[in-house]
């Protein structure tokens, strides 16, 4: 059941950078908070902001999208955070492709549900890619 629902968890599109960006801002106009909890610092180590108090209902769901500029690739991802609290290998199998890893983030389920819906990462790459992770 859990790789059942990790291979449904992602598509993956031909789009050029215009239409990446439509996706993109598109994802971002439904966010509640735009402020990233993590960013990546210029010795490439991720940093987390301060916690906040949320007093947003906790979100249900980690949503990634991630552009390769090069082949025009857009990869989205959309995990209900239980299978990750639950099952973190079935989860970091359904962000395949995506570029974005938990692990490496340091961050778990009940972190991103106490910090509330929001950006977890955003981050643009010289050249051209671009990764954005959100709760909802």
């Amino acid at each position: 059941m859990f790789a059942y629902l990790a291979a449904r968890s992602i598509t993956i599109v031909q789009t050029d950078r215009t239409g990446a960006q439509n996706n993109f801002d598109d994802a971002l106009a439904g966010v509640r908070s735009p402020l990233p909890l993590v960013r990546r610092d210029p010795a490439g180590r991720f940093v987390r902001r301060p916690r906040s108090t949320s007093t947003s209902a906790k979100p249900t769901h980690l949503h990634v999208l991630a552009y390769y500029a090069d082949g025009n690739r857009l990869v989205r991802a959309d995990l209900p955070l239980w299978l990750y609290k639950v099952k973190g290998p079935a989860a970091a199998y359904a962000l395949r492709g995506t570029g974005f890893d938990l692990d490496a983030l340091g961050l778990t389920a009940s972190e991103l549900q106490q910090e509330g819906a929001g950006v977890v990462l955003d981050e643009a790459r010289a050249n051209g890619d671009r990764l954005l992770a959100w709760t909802s």
